[in-house]
C-alpha cells in the first residue's frame, strides 16, 4: 500500500502537466455512508468478535482549487462490538477520466476515538488514511455542482500498546458545492 501511495504522489504532478486543467475552485461538503470496515492487524480479530450496529458515516468540508483539495473530515465506523469516530485531514487529487466521469486519490492523517473495544487499545489511535474512487460530476440550476461518487478507504493506526491494525471500507456519497 506505500509503494502505491508513493507511485500516487511522484505520478501526481505529471498527472496534473498532461491533463487539461479546468480552473475551478470552491468550498464543498461530501456526505458518505458505507460498509461495515474489514479489520487488519490488531484489529483483524476484533473485528471478528463482534458485529457493530453502527453504520459507517462521513462528513468532510473541502477546499478546492483545480484537480487539488484539502479536506477536512469526521467519520464513525464500527470495529466488531465496539465503533470508532475518526477526524482527519487529507488532501486530494482529481484526475478526469472521460467527460463528467473522474478518479481521485485522497491521503492524511487521522486520530480515532475508540469506545468498545480491548482497553489495551486505549482510548485514541493516531495513523495515516487513504482512498481511491471514481465520481460523476454533476450540474444542475438549483443544486449548481455537485458529484455522486465510491472509494475505497484504508486506514492503518498505531494503538496506545504500540500495536497496528487498520480498516478496509467501501463507501458511496455526494460531495455539494457551496
Amino acid at each position: 500500500m506505500r509503494a502505491l501511495l508513493v507511485a500516487a504522489l511522484l505520478a501526481s504532478p505529471a498527472a496534473l502537466a498532461t491533463t487539461a486543467a479546468t480552473a475551478t475552485a470552491g468550498t464543498y461538503v461530501s456526505l458518505g455512508l458505507g460498509t461495515t470496515p474489514t479489520g487488519q492487524g490488531d484489529l483483524a480479530v476484533t473485528t471478528e468478535a463482534g458485529d457493530s450496529d453502527v453504520p459507517q458515516q462521513r462528513v468532510a468540508l473541502g477546499q478546492s482549487l483545480g484537480r487539488v483539495a484539502v479536506e477536512a473530515s469526521l467519520a464513525r465506523f464500527g470495529i466488531g462490538a465496539g465503533d470508532g469516530v475518526a477526524a482527519g485531514v487529507h488532501a486530494r487529487l482529481s484526475v478526469p477520466l472521460d467527460g463528467n466521469l473522474g478518479a481521485y486519490g485522497r491521503i492524511g492523517l487521522e486520530r480515532v476515538w475508540l469506545s468498545g473495544l480491548d482497553p489495551s487499545f486505549g482510548d485514541t489511535a493516531d495513523g495515516m488514511a487513504a482512498g481511491l474512487g471514481l465520481e460523476y460530476k454533476l450540474s444542475a440550476p438549483i443544486l449548481g455542482q455537485a458529484a455522486i461518487w465510491g472509494e475505497v478507504n484504508q486506514d492503518q493506526l498505531t494503538f496506545a500498546n504500540e500495536g497496528k491494525g487498520g480498516v478496509r471500507m467501501w463507501m458511496a456519497g455526494v460531495s455539494l458545492g457551496l
